[in-house]
């Protein structure tokens, strides 16, 4: 924080600030384009507003921080408690769209009021859509180019509820095409938090296989590298359960059952901590750094250096 995370949030904070206001005592953002680029220039996309309420939560916690023990910092970034008051009100006022009847976040404030993309008519060869249809086109549909309120449910679970989550994925997966390679591993890895099995896995693969099976027909063009990176994660993130959040780290690991066994590496903290599961048992070795407290399956372990944690694989 002291050396470049504050200026960083304070900075992104006035951005939010300036781009948002208020009605009705709910601060809102219109005009924005989210992760889903078959869908442009809309009020209250819910992974904006969601991230900007992190941020903004963030910067004004940041301040009260360094406040009391670094003020140069604040002092020489211009930053007075006036103005983390106002982060923080427009986090706590932030608007988040809800259906209630759907039980879902709506994409944005116009997204279901949108004729679904017909499907079931549109030929193979037509995919991807942005390569066969003009994107004025597009924008009038429900169609999303790929993981977008799903996306917001991962890096920000526990703004909503389970089953709205649950709600969410279901309608979006349908109407999503995944013309993108930023999007099947991000459908893993919650299909993988909701105990979609065969879901998960099928969906790792065609993360894992893109380049190697030239899914999208640009290979050509060069390796997809972030898609790779998305393989990780829906190893870590997907199967393996890793979050990490303000109270730290947890796991809640699971095996797909075409496997026996995988494993990873995880720095943390300045620790280096080793992730060994097969289909009867997870196994953390702390190779690096001081001991290690975090949550497996919800209950907190500790892990000393080179010493073996091992407890059984819970059944999903």
């Amino acid at each position: 924080m002291k050396t470049y995370g504050a200026e960083l949030l304070f900075e992104t904070a006035r951005l939010w600030l300036d781009m948002g206001h208020y009605l009705n005592g709910e601060f809102r953002i219109d005009n924005v384009t989210g992760p889903d680029e078959y869908t442009c220039v809309v009020n209250n996309n819910y992974y904006t507003n969601v991230m900007a309420k992190h941020n903004l939560k963030w910067a004004a916690k940041a301040y009260r921080l360094l406040a009391d023990i670094a003020p140069e910092i604040c002092a020489r970034l211009n930053v007075a408690e006036q103005e983390a008051e106002a982060w923080q009100k427009a986090a706590e006022c932030m608007y988040l769209p809800y259906d209630p009847t759907l039980n879902i976040n709506p994409q944005d404030d116009t997204f279901l009021q949108k004729a679904v993309w017909d499907f079931e008519n549109t030929p193979e060869e037509n995919y991807p859509l942005l390569l066969h249809y003009h994107p004025l086109t597009l924008y009038r549909y429900q169609v999303c180019k790929q993981a977008d309120t799903v996306l917001a449910h991962f890096l920000l679970e526990d703004e909503q509820e389970l089953e709205t989550i649950r709600n969410s994925y279901t309608y979006y997966e349908k109407i999503t095409t995944h013309d993108s390679s930023l999007s099947s591993c991000i459908f893993s890895i919650m299909a993988s938090k909701l105990g979609y099995d065969a879901k998960a896995y099928d969906y790792f693969i065609e993360t894992a296989r893109l380049d190697l099976d030239n899914t999208h027909g640009n290979t050509k063009d060069g390796l997809h590298m972030a898609n790779m990176g998305g393989t990780w994660m829906s190893i870590v993130y997907g199967f393996a359960g890793l979050r990490l959040k303000e109270s730290g780290l947890s796991l809640a690991p699971a095996i797909p059952g075409q496997w026996n066994r995988y494993s990873f590496r995880l720095q943390y903290r300045g620790r280096q901590l080793a992730v060994d599961i097969d289909r009867q048992s997870i196994r953390l070795t702390l190779e690096a750094g001081e001991a290690l407290t975090l949550k497996l399956y919800g209950d907190d372990v500790t892990v000393q250096h080179n010493r073996l944690l091992e407890r059984a694989l819970k059944a999903n």
